[in-house]
């Protein structure tokens, strides 16, 4: 009998609510370079074509994200090093308008050796600290406390990998830069339908007033 019901829907199920992450919230920062995020993509194999391909090439974007503006900065590489994160940190610091208080990681080897020597410091370390650069290391397994960059290289995939190939690293740094200005100037709802150079523009115009 209860099966019969189960069947003509007269037995309502329970829903169970999944559970998920109490991930916290955290303050907008509401000046640029107070905190940029820092990660690395690996390019999608797929993505390679000739000779990048033939001979097994791996190629990684290095992405950098103002958490005020969302203003970003990305560059291709063809090894996953320290020494790379290194020249991306130098390009970086070219490329934004604004001086970068704190920076904001992972512990991948590419930025930090924290959890193989507590004494050595990685190049990126090295680096920042004679910048005078802040390093905040995310906890371990945590991607989502650097979440906007990681929206970013979900964005990547979506708008730009899913479409482009590349046959060296010399083509994936010329289109990641078209991609790289078309992502700066989108307007994005979290930002009030403002793009990221929008804020910027304002935030640096404020910022001259006073």
């Amino acid at each position: 009998m209860i099966y019969a019901a189960k069947r003509m829907g007269l037995v309502k199920y329970k829903k169970t609510k999944k559970k998920s992450r109490n991930h916290r919230r955290y303050p907008e920062l509401l000046i640029p370079g107070e905190k940029v995020q820092i990660d690395v993509k690996e390019v999608p194999y797929n993505c390679l074509r000739g000779k990048a391909l033939r001979d097994g090439k791996h190629f990684y974007q290095w992405t950098a994200i103002d958490e005020c503006t969302r203003m970003r900065f990305v560059y291709g590489f063809e090894e996953h090093t320290p020494e790379n994160s290194t020249k991306f940190l130098k390009m970086l610091l070219k490329e934004f308008p604004f001086k970068i208080k704190t920076v904001q990681t992972d512990n991948g080897r590419e930025f930090t050796y924290k959890y193989q020597s507590s004494e050595v410091k990685s190049p990126f370390e090295i680096e920042l600290n004679k910048l005078g650069i802040n390093h905040k290391l995310i906890p371990p397994r945590t991607p989502w406390h650097n979440g906007k960059v990681e929206r970013s290289h979900r964005n990547d995939q979506r708008y730009f990998y899913d479409w482009e190939t590349f046959k060296n690293i010399e083509e994936l740094n010329t289109k990641l830069k078209g991609h790289l200005e078309w992502s700066n100037n989108k307007t994005m709802r979290t930002l009030e339908y403002k793009s990221p150079m929008q804020l910027l523009s304002e935030k640096l115009e404020l910022k001259s007033i006073n």
